[in-house]
């Protein structure tokens, strides 16, 4: 993942004429990344140490090799939206609603 700087998720929230409320995420996509690398660490030691047939009589389908596949899935996206320069990832305006996203 790119350390060009730090990287952030903005949200501006505007309903029927109101100010705009602006909502950093309090955590950089830097940092959340390493996170989700730490956790897919102790993923991967608990892969070594779960079978990988599934149990037919289970009633949850969710295993921690899915999890782990989600969260190499999680870290790639979060390593394209970290990429070059700020730009809007969501722009929505309606009558009522303007919902801003943008990565900066």
């Amino acid at each position: 993942m790119s350390i060009k700087g730090c990287r952030l998720l903005w949200l501006k929230l505007q309903i029927e004429g109101r100010r705009f409320l602006k909502i950093p995420f309090p955590i950089s996509l830097f940092i959340f990344y390493e996170l989700l690398d730490c956790f897919l660490d102790v993923l991967n030691v608990g892969c070594f140490f779960a079978p990988k047939a599934t149990n037919s009589n289970s009633t949850s389908k969710v295993t921690i090799y899915t999890v782990r596949e989600l969260v190499i899935v999680v870290m790639k996206l979060l390593d394209s939206l970290a990429q070059n320069e700020s730009y809007d990832l969501v722009n929505v305006k309606t009558d009522k609603v303007n919902i801003l996203i943008r990565i900066r």
